[in-house]
């Protein structure tokens, strides 16, 4: 049954809304067509004993020869005076609102008349019909006989048809209509009201890329505006909190630069030539964790900004570049994948990735694919591979799979780290798995 549902709450919304209307206008026409019979044969039941009344009135006003004439002159297409059909207890009549309604109605018209009565039959119009022309096979024979008080009698007669039902192929046509209609006017509501939501579902996504992302306009219903404002807010606390911590350890790592240049030029007066060599080498290792966590922080707050980058042609012009460099690595071409992104800060992380294939596995073979959703970069190595429980645990900041303490065999453990930063601002997943002949790095980057 879920499946058959909409899974967006305009479409449940909307879908809600129609049912409803539907099914009120199905109940409302329900109960009408149900009591329809009953107040139409009631008002008709008034009319007709009025009609008789004033026509009884009018002849009784007349002498005897001349009544009969007055009450034939008197017909109508509704009220015909019918011949005598004898007995009126003879005939099969029924009791029901229409006749009790009728019967009160002449009574009360009569009574101040003495002598002046009237009798009501209600028949069927399926039974044999009186009159020789054909009647509608369904509604009500009226006969009224009327007694005047010199004992003349004149039998009034009638036919009432049924009520048509109103459910039919124009009424269902009318209600498919007004049902469109009002599916239209609610989807185009409904759109207007959720649009904020979509909004703030699309904000959500983006901070996760963006921090610096504008803020959302504080509009539409109630609720969704105060949700709007908390969650620029919170934005707001966001960007505060990560730009104060990027810009302290930036400032931090620029001073200890600072210092270790000093260190460096205090070394290099050194006479002892040892000393000198072994100060040294702790000063190029100093600045290379230095420079490290500087790549570090730029990749955690990249300055530039997207743009529409050919990622075949960036990962090809990088191989190039490495190769006539020295490095091992073949690229794999493909098709042309236009993505928005930051071109800078992404060539940086895909270089540290070739570095680690070509320092730990000797050769590395980049490639790229795409699809509708995403575009994948992949560099596996001939190396020996990771375990797998420590696949997880090399992406995380200052962490060596060379537990040495030698940054020249080990590194100081920031490069996977900057690449997953990096890959992780543009909304990506970097992904580690070892293959038969060495480790596998893809990069994926959602196209959105």
């Amino acid at each position: 049954m879920k499946h058959w549902l909409p899974s967006t709450l305009r479409s449940q919304t909307t879908l809600v809304l129609f049912c409803s209307f539907v099914l009120s206008h199905a109940i409302s026409l329900a109960i009408y067509e149900i009591n329809r019979d009953k107040t139409i044969l009631l008002t008709e039941a008034r009319d007709l004993a009025d009609r008789i009344t004033g026509v009884v009135e009018l002849a009784r006003g007349f002498p005897t020869r001349d009544r009969q004439r007055i009450l034939a002159a008197a017909e109508t297409q509704f009220v015909t005076m019918f011949p005598e059909p004898g007995n009126l207890d003879n005939e099969r009549c029924r009791d029901n609102d229409f006749s009790h309604r009728l019967r009160r109605s002449l009574d009360s018209a009569f009574a101040g008349v003495p002598g002046l009565t009237a009798r009501v039959c209600l028949r069927p119009l399926k039974s044999a019909p009186l009159l020789p022309r054909r009647e509608p096979l369904h509604g009500f024979d009226v006969l009224v006989a009327v007694s005047f008080p010199d004992d003349e009698r004149a039998v009034f007669h009638a036919v009432l048809p049924e009520g048509k039902s109103l459910i039919h192929d124009a009424m269902l046509v009318y209600l498919l209509f007004s049902g469109l209609v009002g599916l239209l006017l609610a989807g185009y509501l409904i759109r207007k009201i959720v649009a904020p939501l979509e909004r703030l579902a699309g904000a959500a996504d983006s901070i996760g890329t963006n921090i610096d992302a504008p803020p959302l306009p504080e509009s539409g219903p109630a609720e969704v505006a105060t949700a709007a404002r908390a969650f620029n807010r919170m934005q707001g606390r966001l960007a505060r909190l990560v730009h104060g911590q990027t810009e302290m350890l930036a400032a931090v790592s620029h001073d200890l630069r600072t210092a270790a240049t000093r260190l460096q030029l205090r070394a290099e007066l050194l006479r002892d030539r040892r000393e000198r060599e072994g100060l040294l080498r702790v000063v190029g290792d100093m600045k290379t964790m230095i420079q490290s966590v500087l790549d570090f922080v730029r990749g955690v707050k990249p300055g530039e900004m997207p743009q529409k980058t050919d990622l075949k042609a960036l990962v090809e012009s990088l191989c190039e570049d490495l190769g006539e460099e020295g490095y091992p690595v073949t690229f794999a071409g493909g098709d042309n994948l236009v993505l928005d992104c930051r071109p800078v800060a992404l060539r940086r992380a895909l270089q540290n990735i070739i570095d680690n294939g070509v320092k730990y596995g000797g050769e590395v073979r980049v490639s790229i694919a795409g699809d509708s959703d995403s575009i994948r970069i992949a560099a596996e190595d001939r190396g020996p591979g990771i375990p797998a429980a420590e696949l997880a645990a090399v992406l995380r900041p200052f962490y060596r799979l060379e537990k040495s303490r030698n940054s020249g065999t080990g590194g100081i453990g920031l490069g996977l780290s900057i690449a997953t930063n990096t890959v992780q601002a543009h909304g990506g997943e970097l992904l580690l798995e070892n293959s038969g002949s060495g480790l596998r790095v893809e990069v994926a980057l959602p196209r959105r």
